[in-house]
């Protein structure tokens, strides 16, 4: 039931990542007015995954807690995740390419009041990218399945861990948090974010698991930093402290990967 929530989740963030619009009416040929609309509600798909990132973890914790592991589990979670961590980040970038390409067109022409309504049509090929970080979930998550070194640990990027930065793009974006905003609405960044995340998740990269076995601090020294860390950055810099957080998970497994390497 767990992990079915997380891909009702995933759905309801879909919806919402195309649902509500705001309308822009632009001047077209003869004096007619146009009338284009624009996606306004990527902030309720950014919940949608917070959340369902919380319950993926708690999946997992009540399944060894009660120790419910089962094949079909196994299988449920990767295609739920591939819903929910995979697509809905896909589309939310897609969302904020096609209002990146408007923002510069807009900017670029000498009248906020356009001529022609061509300027709204964003080639497509353009946009299709974004389902790049799509088809790397996908590989990810089928990869996680047949390989027998990730019980412990990760080898690339989590979905989940991918899913939240992405999540973290329109809140910092809405709330221009640190004057963020235009930078994060400018297409090359999102382009590049989403290269670099794709390889991450598809990497051989070693990622530590927050999964406890105990309480004590001895074994747990890594999650212990990494959480408290996050919660400092989240306090003080909100969504942009939750982006962080994704980041300083990276730059913590890379470094305790290369110093647990044999000399």
């Amino acid at each position: 039931m767990l992990t079915l929530l997380n891909l009702t989740l995933g759905c309801i963030g879909i919806l919402y990542a195309f649902d509500v619009r705001y309308f822009f009416i632009v001047k077209g040929q003869y004096g007619i007015f146009d009338t284009y609309e624009i996606s306004n509600r990527l902030f309720t798909s950014c919940f949608c995954i917070l959340l369902a990132a919380v319950i993926d973890f708690l999946d997992g914790f009540v399944a060894r807690a009660l120790n419910a592991k089962s094949a079909i589990g196994k299988q449920l979670d990767s295609l739920a995740d591939m819903v929910t961590f995979g697509v809905l980040p896909s589309i939310i970038i897609y969302q904020l390419l096609e209002r990146s390409y408007f923002r510069e067109t807009i900017f670029d022409s000498k009248d906020y009041l356009i001529s022609s309504g061509e300027f709204l049509f964003t080639s497509k090929l353009f946009l299709l990218p974004a389902f790049i970080i799509a088809c790397a979930a996908c590989w990810r998550l089928a990869k996680f399945n047949i390989d027998e070194r990730q019980h412990e640990s990760f080898v690339g990027l989590p979905s989940p861990a991918n899913a939240i930065f992405i999540a973290s793009l329109p809140l910092i974006y809405i709330g221009n948090d640190y004057g963020l905003g235009n930078l994060l609405i400018n297409k090359w960044i999102l382009y590049g974010i989403t290269i670099l995340f794709s390889w991450l998740m598809v990497s051989e990269l070693k990622m530590f698991s927050l999964k406890v076995k105990s309480l004590g601090w001895k074994g747990n020294e890594l999650r212990v930093i990494f959480i408290l860390l996050s919660l400092l950055l989240i306090f003080f810099m909100h969504w942009t402290g939750l982006a962080l957080s994704i980041i300083s998970y990276i730059l913590l497994s890379i470094i305790n990967s290369f110093l647990a390497k044999p000399e």
